[in-house]
């Protein structure tokens, strides 16, 4: 996902990324998440209990900062499905400040019924709060 305030003409690959969201942690055995990451600022948000210093450790981070937080349980707990997305999204909230919480609640409000919404914001305000950086 690109973000940014100014219309995005952009349509191909990133390979200069700021921001690594891995929803499936599995992924990191086969795919190269930390391709790209070459910047202090850099950010990798993996879901995942395991510690960010041991990812990062495994993943042989030299740049940037790793958040884990455990999304998959989050959403199960919250929403009774595994849409770990949602609960990322706090995490890059946290982790960035590219998006906030206030902004990603409005937003939710306007997109689902209030009941959904309410839940979805649980699952995001939890993942704030639970995810840990190194």
């Amino acid at each position: 996902t690109r973000i940014s305030t100014e219309p995005i003409r952009l349509h191909c690959a990133v390979y200069d990324p700021d921001v690594v969201v891995v929803l499936d942690n599995t992924l990191l055995k086969s795919v190269p998440v930390t391709a790209g990451l070459n910047r202090d600022e850099d950010v990798l948000i993996i879901n995942s209990r395991e510690e960010p210093s041991v990812l990062k450790k495994n993943l042989s981070v030299t740049k940037g900062k790793v958040w884990t937080v455990p999304a998959t349980e989050i959403a199960l707990r919250i929403l009774g499905v595994p849409i770990t997305n949602t609960a990322l999204l706090g995490v890059v909230a946290k982790a960035t400040q590219i998006v906030t919480l206030e902004g990603i609640e409005k937003t939710l409000k306007g997109r689902f019924r209030p009941d959904l919404a309410e839940k979805n914001f649980a699952v995001i305000k939890e993942a704030f709060k639970e995810a840990k950086v190194e």
